[in-house]
């Protein structure tokens, strides 16, 4: 008869830390992928801005392109934000899933030990 001073072994803790450091991380990559899809517009209103610096005889405005042909503004900076969202989403499902996968590890294991104690009881 053993007696157990623990329930979670080193092991164990350490797992569930990389799993708590895991969801954590799923929440704070969501946000950073969502703020930069927001940042594609002031990206793009950027990049007209230098575009006309120089390699263009007149100065291009980002406003006036836009109100030529909102469409093709609409396609390509909307594809871009909506890129950015999915790799959010994706990254969140993965970072998420090691989190359920580690804490399910331990839950097994510990499950496993307890119904291993109580046969050999």
């Amino acid at each position: 008869m053993s007696i157990r001073t623990e329930f979670f072994s080193p092991k164990h803790k350490q797992l569930l830390s990389i799993a708590v450091w895991a969801k954590i991380l799923a929440w704070v990559v969501l946000v950073i992928f969502t703020i930069r899809a927001g940042l594609v517009i002031v990206e793009n209103l950027s990049y007209y801005h230098w575009e006309g610096m120089g390699v263009y005889e007149t100065v291009r405005d980002f406003w006036d392109t836009i109100s030529l042909n909102p469409a093709y503004f609409l396609i390509d900076t909307g594809a871009d934000m909506v890129g950015y969202i999915f790799r959010g989403i994706f990254s969140y499902v993965v970072l998420k899933g090691i989190s359920l996968g580690l804490n399910m590890i331990v839950e097994t294991d510990i499950n496993y030990r307890e119904k291993k104690n109580e046969e050999g009881a």
